[in-house]
């Protein structure tokens, strides 16, 4: 209870001080006595606060001694040792100055492709519900998680809901320059894998570079450092570096993640689970960014480990990002890009066993975004600058290892606010991805129509 008796000391001493000051200022030529007056009342009413914090405090100690709670020491961890706390003993519980956060974004979409070969089940999804939970244990200690609830197919409409933690970190800010984090990490490889989600995206459905070479959402146990250093007014420079488990792709009697027919999915599901790595190879990943006028953005990273289980063979993935934003009268343009190669070491052992030698692709998007005049003074249509349409338009390339795939998807979107968003597109697909075990094809085309909403809360 120290915070509640601090609190209603400095409510005593500061503000008292400060009104006598100002009232004797604003008195003028008026006499003493009455500024005297005004400042026993004022005093009065403190102390009349001062009696009501008192009171609360002797309530709330008699509610925690009636459910057996030991009282407070005042230093946030109670009379009773750590070693013999209980249920009702928790920090959190006693330590009224520590903030918590609930939060999180959800998306809603629906498809509708001509041919269906791309996997996608007809009609609508309810794809995803993501939820926040960040909380600050001390000024310079603060943990962050996020828990997906994803419905997965494979190809056929499914109700089964996979829950998994997207990341659960604690970060360290011993200044900004310096900041120690640990926990399930969202590995910065390019720009998408940390910055995902559905409310931020003008299309829908992410890039192919960013699906099969680098396989967002990619999160990983380990634990490293990030920073931002200010090097002149309008440039920054800011750097992210791990260490982690790395990728499980090959067993030590020869099985692959997946079946060599469908190797376009190898990363995607040799992604490492949080429980520990089949190696004891650790890799390294990291993303070196470069910022000016908070407009551009240019960023470097890399991610490279051994991936099988006898830890020797490498694999080495490097990506290049790029993001644009600039406000041009009353519209604003953005563009925005990502390359990124996935380079596997293989000896005898993994070629036998079908590890691939190369994945590679690249994404480029622009966007242009504002609120028409004629719709500016429409009710419920129009709030702030948060409020408008955007045109966007989005060219995906990718080679896996000899599988080819390529999109166009131009696109529109609404924001009624800036955190809820409305987006149609229609995507011309060209791709031979997957089609190892179809028999006389080699390649097809899949155009569809794909809308979704999504929002943050």
């Amino acid at each position: 209870m120290r915070d509640l008796s601090s609190l209603s000391t400095a409510v005593l001493s500061i503000p008292l001080s400060r009104a006598v000051v100002c009232l004797l200022l604003a008195s003028g030529p008026t006499p003493l006595a009455r500024a005297q007056s005004r400042e026993e009342k004022l005093e009065e009413e403190v102390w009349a606060l001062k009696e009501r914090v008192q009171a609360l405090e002797k309530s709330l100690e008699a509610s925690r001694a009636a459910e057996g709670v030991p009282p407070v020491d005042g230093t946030g961890a109670g009379e009773t040792p750590a070693s013999l706390r209980g249920v009702y003993d928790k920090p959190f519980l006693e330590d009224l100055a520590r903030q918590a956060q609930l939060g999180g974004y959800t998306e809603f979409e629906y498809h509708s492709f001509e041919d269906g070969i791309l996997g996608i089940p007809e009609g609508f999804r309810m794809h995803r519900t993501n939820l926040f939970f960040f909380a600050d244990v001390l000024d310079r200690v603060r943990f962050g998680s996020e828990i997906e609830f994803e419905t997965e197919f494979e190809g056929q409409p499914s109700s089964d809901i996979d829950v998994a933690v997207e990341m659960a970190f604690i970060d360290w800010a011993l200044f900004e320059e310096l900041n120690i984090r640990g926990g399930a990490i969202l590995v910065p490889l390019g720009r998408i894998n940390v910055n995902h989600d559905g409310p931020i995206r003008e299309l829908t459905e992410r890039p192919l570079v960013s699906t099969f070479v680098i396989p967002t959402t990619l999160t990983e146990a380990g634990v490293g450092a990030h920073g931002k250093f200010a090097a002149l007014e309008d440039l920054s420079f800011g750097y992210e570096v791990y260490a982690v488990n790395g990728f499980n792709l090959l067993s030590e009697n020869g099985e692959l993640a997946v079946d060599p027919t469908e190797q376009e999915q190898l990363l995607r599901e040799g992604r490492t689970s949080l429980g520990g790595d089949i190696n004891s190879g650790v890799a390294s990943t990291g993303r070196l960014s470069a910022q000016f006028l908070k407009r551009f953005e240019i960023g470097g990273s890399w991610h490279v480990g051994t991936y099988d289980e006898n830890g020797d063979n490498l694999l080495t993935i490097i990506a290049g990002d790029m993001a644009y934003e600039r406000r041009i009268g009353d519209a604003t343009l953005g563009l925005e890009g990502e390359i990124a190669t996935a380079e596997f070491e293989r000896n005898d052992f993994a070629r036998a066993a079908g590890v691939p030698e190369r994945f590679w692709g690249f994404y480029a998007q622009a966007s242009v975004g504002g609120m028409p005049e004629i719709f500016r003074s429409v009710p419920y249509v129009f709030d702030g600058e948060g409020s408008r349409f955007g045109l966007v338009l989005r060219y995906d390339w990718v080679d896996l290892d000899g599988d080819l795939g390529d999109t166009i998807e131009p696109g529109l979107t609404f924001r009624p606010v800036t955190d809820t968003v409305f987006k149609f597109s229609y995507k011309f697909t060209q791709r031979s991805i997957g089609l190892r075990n179809v028999p006389g094809r080699s390649s097809f085309e899949d155009d569809g129509f794909v809308f979704s909403m999504s929002t943050y809360f």
